[in-house]
């Protein structure tokens, strides 16, 4: 009864911690902007593995009305209950802080709302911000101005760890046109980077 009650912890504290952190490697963090108690509980467990936020350049938001090159994201399994573009137009990346800025939209499959954001990623220190939302309208921007968070994949709606893939070199952004073939480039396998496997 010893052994089973050990085994049985044991079996426990590894489930705690693989969805802790994830295939990723790191600690997942919720993506909705808000502190979930999930992440309560594993801050005080873990302690809170949040890097420094990267130093930003002043930047200008493109105008929401103004996008109309919207490509398809395919994204992994674990994230097809929704359908996810980003905007070609929007794409930048900052000369001074390296940060990759661009605008997502997330349509759920079963619905007819799109939510529609203004995010960063910094390639260096894995972390992404949404700086912005689009009203119901979808013609302006309402700011949100949200914390740095550690980028993360194979977890709910984390399609920004997604995207790193094809916007970051390690800890270096790629120059926009590439970016930009890439997100073109529809044969690519979800996770794929460049110089990795393509489809066949």
């Amino acid at each position: 009864m010893k052994y089973l009650i050990a085994l049985l912890t044991l079996c426990f504290s590894a489930t705690v911690l693989a969805g802790a952190y994830g295939e990723s490697g790191l600690r997942p963090e919720d993506v909705t902007g808000n502190d979930s108690t999930t992440d309560k509980v594993l801050d005080r467990v873990f302690g809170s593995d949040n890097p420094p936020p990267p130093p930003e350049q002043a930047f200008t938001k493109p105008a929401l009305a103004d996008l109309k090159l919207w490509q398809q994201f395919n994204a992994s399994y674990t994230l097809r209950n929704n359908d996810y573009y980003i905007a070609l137009d929007s794409l930048s990346v900052g000369q001074d802080d390296g940060i990759v800025r661009y605008a997502a939209a997330v349509l759920p499959k079963r619905g007819k709302l799109k939510n529609i954001s203004f995010e960063g990623i910094d390639c260096k220190s894995r972390q992404y911000r949404v700086y912005a939302y689009g009203d119901e309208t979808g013609k302006k921007w309402i700011d949100g101005n949200q914390r740095w968070k550690r980028l993360v994949k194979n977890q709910r709606n984390a399609y920004q760890g997604e995207f790193y893939d094809v916007m970051c070199n390690g800890g270096t952004a790629y120059p926009v046109p590439e970016i930009d073939k890439q997100l073109r480039d529809t044969d690519k396998q979800p996770g794929d980077c460049l110089g990795c496997r393509s489809r066949g």
